[in-house]
C-alpha cells in the first residue's frame, strides 16, 4: 500500500481484482439524491472498498445531484460481498462526512486518516450518484493528481512451515525453516517473527493481520514447539503482506544468524572533523538496523 514516506497511504500497488465491483452497472433508479449515512464494521477483509481522489485541498465547487459542494473523495471500487457492500455502498459513492467530521475539499490522506482512526466502526456519509453522473465527474487519466486506497484483503502466500531445527550458537536456540511450493527458502528464529509483525504492521497499521503465537518465558516441549511451528505457518499462510520489501527481505535466506551469509554494504561516513571514512557492513532484514562490522 506504501508508496512513499511523503504520501504514505495514497496508493495502492494492487490492481482491482475481479473480487472487486469495479463496473458502472447498478440499479440507478434505486438511489436517493440526498446524502444518507452508512454504517460499516470492519471483517477479516478489512472494510472491503477503495478511496480514491484529489490529494491537495480546497478546488472549485462541483454540482452533485443538484447540490454544490467542494471536491469529495469518491469509492472506487467495492469488494463483492465485503463489509462495504454489505452495508449499502455502491462504486462511485461520494463521502460527505467520516465519522461525523465533514470532509469536502480534503486532501485523500486527510480523509484516509479519519476512516482508521475509528477503529473497526466507519461511519460515512455518503451521495450516491448515477453513473454517467460519476463518469461526469471522475478524472479521465490516473495522472490528475488523484490516488486511491484499498481496504480489503491483502494477497496471501502458499507458504509452509513443515518442521524445525535445533542450533547451537553459543546459547541453544531453535529455527523454523519456511519452504514455498516444496523449496525451502530460509530459516527464522521466533524473534525474527516478532520482529516481522512489529515491522508489518507499522507499515500497514490499518490492516487487520493475523494473530503471532505468543512468546513464552521457558523452555518449550517438543508439542509446544509444534504448536508454535503451526501458528507461525498459518501466519505467514494467511493474510500476509505478500508484495513489499519487508516479506521479500525475511523470506530471503542471506542472515548470519541462521548460517547464511549476508550481503555487505559500504558506508561512507563524514565524520566531525570533515573527513570520511568508508566502514563495510552486513545488512540486516529489519529496516534501520545494520550489525556485524567487518
Amino acid at each position: 500500500m506504501a508508496d512513499s514516506d511523503s504520501d504514505r497511504y495514497s496508493f495502492n500497488p494492487y490492481p482491482e481484482t475481479n473480487n472487486y465491483d469495479n463496473s458502472s452497472k447498478c440499479d440507478d433508479s434505486k438511489l436517493t439524491s440526498g446524502p444518507r449515512v452508512v454504517t460499516i464494521y470492519k471483517t477479516d477483509t478489512g472494510f472491503g472498498f477503495n478511496v480514491r481522489g484529489q490529494v491537495s485541498e480546497g478546488g472549485p465547487l462541483k454540482s452533485i445531484n443538484g447540490e454544490l459542494y467542494a471536491p469529495l473523495q469518491h469509492v472506487s471500487a467495492v469488494l463483492k460481498d465485503g463489509a462495504a457492500e454489505k452495508a449499502g455502498i455502491r462504486k462511485g459513492d461520494r463521502i460527505l462526512e467520516v465519522n461525523g467530521i465533514n470532509v469536502e475539499g480534503a486532501t485523500h490522506k486527510q480523509v484516509v486518516d479519519l476512516i482508521k482512526s475509528g477503529g473497526d466502526k466507519l461511519t460515512l456519509t455518503i451521495i450516491s450518484v448515477t453513473a454517467q453522473e460519476a463518469e461526469r465527474l471522475e478524472p479521465s487519466d490516473d495522472s490528475s493528481g488523484y490516488s486511491y486506497i484499498d481496504y480489503s484483503e491483502k494477497r496471501s502466500l502458499p507458504i509452509s512451515i513443515p518442521d524445525y531445527n535445533w542450533l547451537e550458537k553459543g546459547d541453544k536456540y531453535v529455527i523454523f525453516n519456511i519452504y514455498m511450493a516444496g523449496r525451502h527458502l530460509c530459516s527464522r528464529r521466533y524473534r525474527e517473527f516478532a520482529n516481522l509483525n512489529i515491522n508489518l504492521k507499522k507499515e500497514f497499521p490499518d490492516f487487520n493481520f493475523p494473530k503471532l503465537p505468543g512468546k513464552w518465558p521457558f523452555t518449550l516441549s517438543d508439542q509446544q514447539l509444534d504448536a508454535r511451528r503451526r501458528g507461525l505457518e498459518q501466519y505467514l499462510e494467511k493474510r500476509v503482506i505478500a508484495e513489499n520489501e519487508i516479506m521479500q527481505e525475511f523470506l530471503t535466506d542471506m542472515d548470519d544468524e541462521n548460517g547464511g551469509g549476508s550481503p555487505a554494504v559500504d558506508l561512507k561516513i563524514l565524520l566531525p572533523d570533515h573527513s570520511t571514512i568508508i566502514v563495510n557492513v552486513r545488512k540486516q532484514h529489519y529496516r534501520g538496523s545494520l550489525s556485524g562490522c567487518d
